[in-house]
């Protein structure tokens, strides 16, 4: 079954996350800053997910979110903090599809018997 990117930040966070297109509503009358935080947090915690499984870094962060979104704003900061968020994220999927694989037993082919 395939998951859209919410879901799987879900699964991932074990716990349900704001929805993203709600963020980004709420972020129209604070200036977007309601979605930067948000977007911080959740970089806070695939950061601290990523760390307690042993996946080698870099790593995405709250600090590098922010710092990338506004200081990093006239040298294509959102591009840089976006990519290193779904680094992040992709190698913890990679992780857990590993360890998800080695936990399965394998398939045999009974046809031949």
């Amino acid at each position: 079954m395939r998951h859209g990117l919410q879901q799987e930040l879900d699964e991932i966070l074990g716990r349900k996350t704001q929805r993203y297109y709600i963020a980004y509503l709420i972020g129209i009358p604070t200036l977007f800053i309601y979605p930067l935080i948000w977007m911080g947090q959740i970089a806070d915690d695939l950061q601290q997910i990523a760390v307690d499984m042993g996946i080698p870094g870099p790593h995405t962060s709250f600090r590098h979110m922010v710092c990338w979104n506004t200081i990093g704003l006239p040298l294509f900061g959102p591009s840089v903090a976006t990519m290193r968020f779904f680094d992040t994220l992709n190698k913890v999927e990679r992780e857990l599809n590993r360890q998800k694989s080695s936990l399965e037993p394998p398939e045999h082919d009974n046809a031949g018997i």
